[in-house]
């Protein structure tokens, strides 16, 4: 079978980290063929290892007639317009969560795919993750009865350079960074809707400007709370500011009526040093949440679905549907009042 030509858009850390990986795990299957960045250098080392074209046009990418899918591991606020030119070109396309910055950006992007006829996968790849997909078949299972509550924390600690929420990076920048709660808090918005399998109907949260050199006030935690019309409860709290040192982690905690799961990133701790100055926990962000086979699996999700003609497992509705639930907890710090919510549940 001929390999998958493939482009990739955007070639910074997590198309290092992840998506350049699960590439290479799946050669077999796939061919990187072209690769874009604004970073001369970084699109030719992530082209350098198949003998691919790099290049700083990303359209340039979309013009290649080899080239059938593309992975776009942009910032969110070139998705709209990267996606919908992929579309237009005939490009099946991966694109990195958040889908966009606004529902009406999303729901163009989605309207383009479909006239396109192409598929269209965002990359929620918590969804494609061990523990999360376990969690997933025992509540399918009735293991913990019916789900009453859940709760899921996450806890990045800043590093001792703080590039990350800064006017250094992207991040930092107001105008096009939705701050935590889009890098981070749709991953948790998306979990609680997928977990509950309900629409939410009220979310209420608190947000923060916590690192000191994010000034100009980019978010950087957030916490909510939504209330699902099942009668469940969800709960999230991302925190990017933890001191330098503290282990990077993520602790889901689900309870139902005839029993309860917990999971948590503690094992992934390789080891802790004890000295003078207290305890010290080396970095592991390689094994953060186990995210090499998740983006396998997620990339797979994507080449299965062209080769089988039939829909993605997960529609883009669902990344809409969490971007929209993400937004309303920022809405609703931010007023200091509840947001009401409806729409259909997650499959």
């Amino acid at each position: 079978m001929d390999r998958l030509g493939l482009g990739l858009i955007g070639c910074g850390a997590i198309a290092r980290s992840a998506h350049l990986p699960a590439m290479a795990t799946l050669a077999d299957r796939v061919e990187l063929r072209a690769a874009a960045d604004i970073d001369a250098q970084a699109a030719a080392a992530a082209a350098a290892p198949w003998g691919a074209h790099a290049t700083t046009d990303w359209r340039a990418v979309l013009d290649r007639p080899d080239i059938r899918a593309v992975v776009i591991a942009s910032p969110e606020y070139c998705h709209p317009e990267q996606v919908a030119a992929a579309a237009a070109a005939g490009k099946h396309v991966l694109c990195e969560k958040p889908v966009a910055r606004t529902v009406a950006e999303a729901d163009a992007m989605i309207a383009a795919c479909a006239r396109a006829g192409v598929h269209f996968l965002v990359g929620h790849s918590r969804r494609y993750t061990s523990r999360y997909l376990q969690i997933r078949t025992a509540l399918d299972r009735g293991d913990i009865g019916t789900l009453r509550m859940l709760r899921e924390n996450e806890r990045r600690p800043r590093a001792l350079d703080q590039v990350w929420w800064t006017p250094r990076h992207w991040t930092g920048d107001p105008k096009v960074s939705g701050g935590a709660p889009l890098m981070n808090a749709i991953h948790e918005a998306d979990l609680l809707r997928w977990f509950t399998g309900a629409a939410p109907r009220e979310v209420r949260a608190e947000l923060a400007v916590t690192i000191p050199e994010n000034t100009a006030g980019v978010v950087d935690f957030l916490s909510f709370t939504v209330t699902f019309d099942t009668g469940a409860i969800g709960s999230a709290e991302v925190l990017n500011c933890a001191p330098p040192g503290y282990p990077a982690y993520h602790q889901m905690e689900l309870y139902g009526t005839e029993g309860a799961i917990r999971a948590r990133d503690h094992e992934l701790i390789g080891l802790t040093r004890y000295a003078a100055g207290g305890a010290d926990f080396p970095g592991t962000y390689d094994m953060l949440l186990h995210n090499k086979p998740a983006y396998v699996r997620e990339l797979t999700e994507l080449i299965e679905a062209i080769e089988q003609d039939r829909p993605v497992r997960m529609p883009p509705s669902e990344a809409r549907a969490a971007l929209e639930l993400a937004l309303a907890a920022v809405a609703s710090a931010r007023s200091g009042h509840p947001v009401r919510l409806g729409g259909d549940a997650a499959p």
